[in-house]
């Protein structure tokens, strides 16, 4: 008798546990509050070495905002060394029936569809309002993962643009995407150019995720451009930006160094370039490209050096 009251006390503790797992499965929220990313952002450098040049953005969800009396959670980035001011990325709410998670951009204003955590395998959602073209994202297949001792939800996803460009990416719930935060408002965190991956994930001070195989550096924070590359990154200004009529490249350099420039489109395609002019001279006008993202890439003639600028035309 004395046994079986302890066989069912075994078995009364395992379904439990079991029960315990499942719903820690089944639902972990999207962080409201106190969680923080950190994202290597990494770039192909053209006079080596290094082959990449890469630093770490930091990405932190903190405090409330009233928009059209919904309540939604403010989202900061800034660069993860310290001393690097925050830039107000937008805000997102989390719709805890529908598993959806919906993003205001601090530019368009507009609310678009981050995340859709009721996906399953063959479901395809359209995403629009974000930088880019409305684009088909579909889930591909899910699976768990086990994050700090406790089984995560993820999904795989498949994302494309009508001119062919797509990309994988992996989503987990309870974090989000293990490229960026806000993954899906620029189209896979990704392209020819740039690229962010999930180094670390904290949830109120508790470290939660860490890239395993991350092939840059041990740990959460790490980078290989030093003070003088940081002056250099803010030396050349596409202003404004985004492009919504005219915009000129602002150089805070003096002085009569010449440069070869190219304006790329996300797909690698070069639109527009000229050689030998100097900065100042450089004009971009929104009515010669689509609507989207692009890259300005130059060349110094004096120093062999390569830059590159982000830009953006509404």
């Amino acid at each position: 008798m004395k046994q079986k009251k302890i066989l069912l006390l075994t078995i009364g503790l395992l379904l439990l546990q079991l029960q315990t797992s499942l719903v820690a499965q089944e639902y972990l929220p999207f962080p409201q509050d106190s969680a923080v990313w950190y994202c290597v952002d990494s770039r192909p450098e053209y006079d080596p070495p290094p082959p990449v040049w890469y630093e770490t953005d930091k990405f932190e969800a903190k405090g409330d905002t009233m928009i059209n009396t919904i309540v939604y959670t403010k989202l900061y980035s800034s660069s993860a060394l310290k001393g690097r001011s925050y830039s107000y990325e937008g805000a997102y709410r989390v719709d805890i029936e529908t598993e959806r998670v919906y993003f205001i951009d601090s530019y368009y204003n507009t609310e678009s569809l981050l995340y859709d955590f009721s996906l399953v395998p063959g479901d395809t959602i359209i995403i629009s309002g974000s930088e880019y073209e409305p684009y088909n994202l579909i889930c591909l297949d899910t699976s768990t993962k086990i994050i700090n001792n406790v089984p995560h939800h993820s999904y795989f996803i498949y994302s494309y643009l009508s001119n062919g460009t797509y990309c994988y990416t992996t989503w987990v719930k309870g974090i989000g995407s293990l490229r960026m935060p806000i993954e899906t408002d620029i189209f896979c965190a990704a392209s020819f150019e740039w690229a962010w991956d999930l180094s670390c994930f904290y949830y109120k001070d508790e470290h939660i995720y860490e890239w395993a195989e991350n092939p840059y550096f041990e740990g959460c924070i790490g980078t290989n451009v030093g003070t003088a590359e940081y002056i250099e990154e803010t030396t050349f200004i596409i202003v404004p930006n985004p492009v919504t009529g005219t915009s000129h490249l602002v150089c805070a350099i003096q002085g009569t160094t010449l440069y070869d420039y190219k304006i790329i489109s996300i797909d690698g395609e070069i639109l527009q370039s000229e050689e030998a002019i100097e900065p100042g001279n450089i004009i971009i006008k929104k009515q010669n490209f689509p609507p989207g993202v692009y890259v300005l890439r130059l060349h110094d003639h004096e120093n062999n050096h390569y830059y590159s600028r982000k830009f953006i035309i509404k």
